[in-house]
């Protein structure tokens, strides 16, 4: 059937998009044909087409006669309301290492918590991991040395338990007295265990960045009559750019995550497709 020139569509509803590994890659964990990630949070997918042209130009007034168009780029622009761990490591070209799936990676995670020196010392199972509101699992607690602040009197020093005892020195040989707010800092290893003691971490290189993968999205287009018929748009070799910004600040709207990608030539020649198709009855 011929294509109706006179049928019209609207399209404005964000795509929900998937990537697809091209081919393995040990470093990021990804084998060919792996759908690595899939975005449904998409607040703009958007798909921009450029091109550089050049003009011959001559006669009277040097009008242009003749232009020829080359250079063509296709930019494709999604910003995510929300953040995951396989989008940040898309976006950042890191690594990650979970220890839940490999029991030999160790993530190192940096604590910090406030609590008051009592009459009975410092109880660090009374101590609140001020990002989360939340008391410390034993597990996180610190069991040998640990740096700290004494916020009351202002000096550093080392504190160190043993035997399920706090003791704090200032560098100077300073101590520590009762109602003295003391700011504790400290790491923890995180393996993974049945209790699910583990982390995730993503680690960016200067020598790791963001890879190649093919792209599709998924949306509607509507006609003039009010039906939907779905929408996609397909591309088989399709570069991460490598510039992100992630933003952090106290007042205004949530931030949002913006992935730029730039859309390059498969070994067909082609560089994309948009496809409309009707479902059957």
């Amino acid at each position: 059937m011929a294509v109706n020139i006179f049928e019209k569509f609207g399209v404005k509803e964000v795509a929900n998009v998937y990537f697809e590994a091209l081919e393995d890659n040990a470093a990021f964990g990804e084998k060919a044909g792996d759908i690595v990630l899939f975005l449904d949070t998409l607040k703009v997918s958007s798909i921009e087409t450029t091109a550089e042209n050049v003009a011959a130009q001559g006669g009277w007034g040097n009008p242009k006669l003749v232009m020829w168009d080359y250079g063509k780029e296709i930019n494709l622009t999604l910003e995510d309301a929300l953040l995951s761990l396989e989008s940040a490591r898309i976006m950042l070209g890191g690594k990650i290492k979970n220890p839940a799936e490999d029991e030999n990676a160790v993530v190192t995670v940096h604590y910090t918590a406030e609590g008051t020196y009592g009459k009975e010392g410092l109880k660090l199972d009374a101590l609140i991991n001020p990002s989360t509101k939340n008391k410390f699992h034993e597990k996180d607690l610190p069991t040998e040395e640990f740096r700290f602040i004494n916020v009351t009197q202002g000096y550093r020093g080392v504190g160190s338990v043993a035997d399920g005892t706090v003791t704090l020195t200032g560098n100077g040989g300073e101590e520590v007295a009762e109602k003295d707010v003391i700011r504790l800092f400290w790491t923890v290893e995180k393996k993974a265990d049945s209790q699910g003691n583990s982390a995730v971490e993503i680690t960016i290189s200067p020598d790791t960045f963001p890879g190649t993968y093919k792209i599709v999205g998924d949306t509607f287009m509507r006609n003039t009559n009010g039906k939907d018929y779905p929408f996609q748009f397909v591309i088989n070799k399709a570069k991460v750019l490598s510039e992100v910004t992630l933003t952090m600040e106290a007042e205004g709207d949530p931030s949002t995550f913006e992935m730029q990608i730039n859309v390059l030539r498969d070994e067909s020649g082609e560089m994309m497709k948009m496809i409309r198709y009707a479902e059957e009855a």
